[in-house]
């Protein structure tokens, strides 16, 4: 009777780990469902980013399924939490992979996407990256990863517009050593010389920090009459908060990755008169009234910073695959590569490096609380 039951008990045990490893494995063998892997960040310091990416991501899915899906299947989600950090996001990318996902979307912060291309690249996955945009990326040579945002080279164009219309001729950059911020900045130091530009100062922050005196006296020290903020909002209001505090009159901007309305609330008065270098704002986009009616009405939110990206990322996936009539990761590589689609963040399109072809960024200022339009 005792080996009966061990016996029984080894086969019931095996049953477990068999259903255990499908149910890991995860939709690879629905042949219904399309699954799609969403790295972004969902805690920490840039988590409004991360649920205003998903937000996005899953308006596009909910449309396409209630339409009749792609191909006769229906889209489906699968999110991890990428922390916005490296060691966060390699362990989140080993879920994806595991999960048996066909694509992946997301990628918020550049240092937290590097360390996962190649993991992503070697499980034969097509990943669109929707907001990361380090030129780092591309330079990989990955060839089934494409950028949805503009590239720094094109911000730091965007940006020699902003400084010809202001006449500004000296700037103090400041990043925090990391894949995206520090990638703008040397981006900034190697193109803005080229155009007259002299570049004052180069600053580096640490994350996190609460005192930064010592950077706004290098700056005024520099006689820099402009200031660029390569960083992201959390810590860029406190930086800007602090350079006004320390009697730096002259002008400031701040980069995409502090494109948020959270940067107004956090720098509140201080706030007034700062630039931005912006990815499409979803209020100044064609078809954005329908768009912010919709995400608020299902999130009861506005949207955010990167929402034009993200949903018009999940939009190339789908019109690639019908393009492709597959969801063959080299037959949908071929078919992004040679997309023009247009969505709500612009023309998307694709240059031989898998970076948009078309910038999108746009200038915004902040005026009595409210991000508006600037046209050089």
């Amino acid at each position: 009777m005792r080996t009966k039951k061990i016996k029984l008990f080894s086969v019931l045990t095996a049953i477990i780990l068999i259903v255990a490893s499908f149910a890991f494995t995860g939709c690879s063998n629905d042949k219904d469902v399309i699954l799609i892997g969403v790295l972004a960040p969902l805690s920490g310091t840039n988590a409004y980013y991360g649920k205003d990416m998903v937000n996005s991501y899953t308006l596009a899915v909910d449309e396409i399924n209630k339409a009749g899906g792609v191909l006769g299947k229906q889209l489906k989600l699968y999110k991890e939490d990428d922390g916005a950090l490296p060691d966060i996001a390699t362990q989140a990318a080993a879920k994806i992979i595991s999960k048996g996902v066909d694509f992946v979307v997301g990628g918020y912060s550049s240092g937290a996407l590097m360390p996962v291309l190649q993991p992503i690249y070697d499980a034969n996955l097509l990943l669109l990256d929707s907001c990361a945009n380090s030129t780092d990326i591309t330079a990989a040579g990955f060839n089934q990863t494409f950028m949805i945002n503009s590239p720094a080279t094109q911000q730091v164009v965007t940006l020699t517009s902003l400084l010809n219309m202001l006449g500004s001729k000296k700037i103090a950059l400041i990043h925090q050593g990391d894949a995206y911020t520090k990638n703008l900045a040397d981006i900034c130091s190697a193109e803005l010389p080229k155009s007259g530009f002299e570049i004052a100062d180069v600053e580096v922050m640490e994350q996190g920090a609460a005192d930064v005196s010592a950077i706004v006296t290098a700056i005024r020290n520099s006689g820099a009459d402009f200031v660029y903020w390569c960083g992201y909002h959390a810590d860029g209001s406190n930086v800007i908060k602090q350079l006004r505090q320390g009697g730096y009159t002259g002008e400031i901007a701040v980069g995409d990755g502090s494109a948020s309305p959270e940067l107004i609330t956090a720098c509140g008065d201080a706030g007034e008169g700062v630039y931005v270098t912006s990815p499409p704002y979803v209020e100044l986009a064609e078809g954005g009234d329908k768009f912010i009616s919709d995400y608020k009405a299902k999130f009861k939110i506005d949207p955010g910073t990167y929402a034009t990206l993200c949903y018009d990322t999940i939009y190339v996936l789908k019109t690639a695959i019908e393009t492709a009539n597959s969801t063959d990761t080299a037959a949908v590589r071929d078919a992004v590569q040679n997309i023009d689609y247009k969505g709500l963040s612009g023309t998307i399109q694709f240059t031989a490096d898998r970076e948009l072809a078309q910038s999108n960024f746009m200038i915004l200022q902040i005026k009595d609380g409210k991000f508006v339009l600037v046209t050089p």
